[in-house]
């Protein structure tokens, strides 16, 4: 799980409560941190049940083995129900530093923990389809990488919320500091940005990209998902087959779904923070409780309702069966180095594969005093591929030149003697001979 810095905490404290300083550049007092809006106490004690109930769940299905998401799954859980805890507070006190400071801490920093918990997600289904699909490997990069951006991310907002206590401190203005927890924010949109990008790339790849190749054509046309994910099921690792098909796993492809509206909800919440601190602390969008309501709350409440639907303990089987991140190497390469997955043959080229391998062995054997050599033969199979194969390995000299050689040499070992299947055999010149019909030319008896 992402760490958080004490000091990065503080600074954001910092930067928080200059919102009782500023109005716009922050030059004038204002009567409460919220700038003279006031808590709905009503939606702040429903969103509190309805995360008391989320994070309730979440512990539960500990149980489930997925551990990681669950570790921040549950993290996010106790943030959000603290800060609608000083939401609520708030309330009835918008006056006071405490509740205050536990809203909005705890309210920005609860998407660090809940993206941590997405980015592994892509590196499992990656793991599952096979790392051909994936842009970035190995795949564990993708939960490692964004979730230090988001650390990243909140160590600025955390620093711009200093320097603009330092600035306030002196009756000076907090823009420098603002500008810096403005650029904190944008660097989280920019991290999750790509990380959509990177997501998309991946869902091409598996879900349009393998139609192409199972239709042997680039279409755009929307009847190319008419074709079922049975069908082109064997363009993706074999090991995990069973995960994904058997049953009808239902559950697997919708999670997919559910995790595609989790990392959009928490994107919308993210742009919604960006745009609220560039009209300022006290700007139209910081006063006004419905935006938040919309944008914030129900954004992060949809993104958890969805994952706790459909938790990836349920999607993976996490009781049964562990997916364990690999570099993606020898897992999903075959023989002959070919990025396409190894596919199960049926039992039947399995059983000639068997019997090739039993005809071209060859045994020798000698025995103590003798100097014979004995070799054991099989009869030949000539089904399926085995006689595919042997006809592909018979060279037979089917060009003019190759042709003229070997009746050349056939001349030279006969005595000079023109053998009778020889081509280069010609009848002598100035005699006219009867044209000898094709054999679809009907001939007609003459009497002679």
């Amino acid at each position: 799980m992402p760490a958080i810095d004490a000091d990065a905490v503080r600074g954001l404290v910092v930067g928080e409560v200059l919102k009782r300083y500023s109005r716009g550049s922050g030059s004038s007092y204002d009567e409460d941190y919220y700038n003279g809006m006031v808590p709905n106490v009503g939606f702040n004690i429903a969103m509190l049940a309805i995360w008391g109930v989320i994070l309730a769940l979440h512990v539960l299905m500990v149980y489930l083995k997925q551990y990681w998401f669950s570790m921040c799954f549950i993290c996010t859980g106790i943030l959000e129900v603290l800060g609608y805890i000083g939401r609520t507070w708030s309330h009835f006190n918008v006056d006071g530093m405490t509740p205050f400071l536990m809203n909005m801490i705890c309210l920005t920093i609860s998407p660090v923990f809940t993206m941590a918990g997405l980015y592994y997600q892509l590196s499992k289904l990656i793991e599952i389809y096979g790392h051909k699909f994936s842009f970035v490997r190995p795949s564990i990069l993708y939960a490692y990488i964004f979730t230090c951006c988001d650390i990243i991310s909140l160590a600025i907002q955390a620093s711009g919320g200093g320097v603009a206590g330092g600035e306030s401190s002196v009756h000076e203005s907090v823009w420098t500091g603002t500008q810096v927890f403005v650029a904190g924010l944008a660097f989280q949109v920019a991290t999750l940005s790509v990380f959509m990008m990177l997501m998309s790339h991946f869902l091409f790849k598996v879900y349009v990209q393998t139609r192409w190749q199972y239709l042997g054509k680039i279409s755009f046309s929307p009847a190319i998902f008419k074709i079922s994910q049975r069908e082109i099921d064997h363009f993706y690792r074999p090991e995990f087959y069973a995960l994904r098909m058997e049953p009808d796993r239902k559950m697997f492809h919708y999670f997919i779904h559910a995790l595609i509206i989790a990392i959009i909800t928490v994107f919308v919440r993210c742009c919604y923070r960006l745009a609220e601190m560039v009209n300022g602390w006290s700007g139209y969008l910081s006063v006004h409780e419905n935006y938040f309501i919309i944008l914030d709350g129900v954004m992060m409440s949809v993104c958890a309702v969805s994952m706790t639907i459909f938790h990836p303990g349920f999607a993976f089987q996490g009781r049964t069966v562990s997916v364990r991140i690999t570099n993606g190497g020898k897992h999903h390469k075959n023989k002959n180095n070919d990025p396409t997955p190894d596919i199960p043959q049926p039992e039947s080229e399995q059983e000639d594969s068997a019997t090739v391998s039993e005809d071209e062995k060859i045994e020798n054997k000698e025995e103590p005093g003798s100097k014979e050599v004995k070799r054991n033969f099989s009869m030949p199979s000539l089904s399926g591929s085995t006689f595919v194969s042997r006809m592909a390995s018979f060279k037979r000299p089917f060009g003019k030149s190759q042709r003229r050689s070997q009746q050349q040499s056939e001349i030279e070992q006969s005595n000079g003697e023109i053998p009778y299947h020889n081509d280069l055999y010609q009848l002598p010149s100035g005699r006219e001979y009867p044209e000898i019909p094709e054999p679809t030319d009907s001939i007609t008896p003459q009497v002679v």
